[in-house]
């Protein structure tokens, strides 16, 4: 299963959980999961430039809902408009409605990382995907490891497997620098499904963190993905 944001073009690499409920720019998601009885809200643009010369513009809405001190619950919905090298539409649509939920397994031990277990699906069909997620902090760095796996829902169709590291960097509580690589390949390792990395930043005006980043992808993807959005919580 590709993820919840795709196939809008291939923009991210990694499992439907982690793109939905990731801290943007990343893809790569962390352990973390939104406060009880509180919301979170991205709405989120990326431009990239197509294989073969072309164009995408994809918008996109996410809200996420703290259930418990453990558990979230979100949706999500995107619109994708592909152009070729003329300028011509040559595709446009939205997106199925993306579900996910994250449960934290373990957080705040002292000599263990934070771990968390996402899964989500998209409406309509028989795909869905599991995400193991694992985050620990060291001082104003702090690193992800996701471990996916995507399967088609059907018998003995092949699903992918996928796996992400970011690092992130806070600079006086508000600035943050990140990067991340993620990579993809089918389930019996006998195709490489799409790599990519990202570098990007955020940053914190208090009410809403804004971010931006740049993601280069192998030849299986598009040349390149520029992003940009908007993260409120209420």
């Amino acid at each position: 299963m590709k993820k919840m944001f795709l196939p809008l073009p291939i923009i991210i690499n990694i499992t439907v959980a982690a793109t939905l409920w990731a801290a943007r720019p990343l893809s790569t998601d962390d352990a973390g999961t939104v406060e009880k009885e509180k919301f979170e809200t991205e709405i989120s643009f990326d431009h990239c430039q197509s294989r073969p010369e072309g164009t995408c513009q994809s918008p996109a809405f996410f809200i996420k809902h703290g259930l418990t001190d453990r558990l979230d619950f979100g949706l999500g919905f995107s619109h994708s408009t592909d152009k070729d090298a003329d300028g011509n539409t040559v595709g446009w649509g939205m997106s199925p409605l993306e579900i996910g939920f994250k449960m934290a397994l373990l957080k705040e031990n002292q000599t263990m990382p934070d771990i968390s277990l996402s899964a989500g699906y998209e409406t309509g069909g028989t795909e869905y995907g599991l995400n193991m997620i694992f985050s620990r902090g060291y001082g104003n760095l702090g690193l992800h490891v996701n471990l996916g796996y995507d399967s088609p829902g059907e018998a003995m169709a092949k699903g992918s497997v996928g796996s992400a590291l970011a690092a992130e960097y806070t600079l006086a509580g508000k600035y943050r620098l990140c990067a991340e690589f993620n990579a993809e390949a089918l389930d019996d390792g006998s195709e490489v499904v799409g790599n990519s990395g990202l570098v990007g930043g955020s940053l914190d005006f208090g009410l809403l963190i804004w971010d931006a980043g740049l993601r280069l992808h192998d030849h299986h993807g598009p040349k390149a993905t520029i992003t940009s959005g908007i993260t409120a919580g209420f």
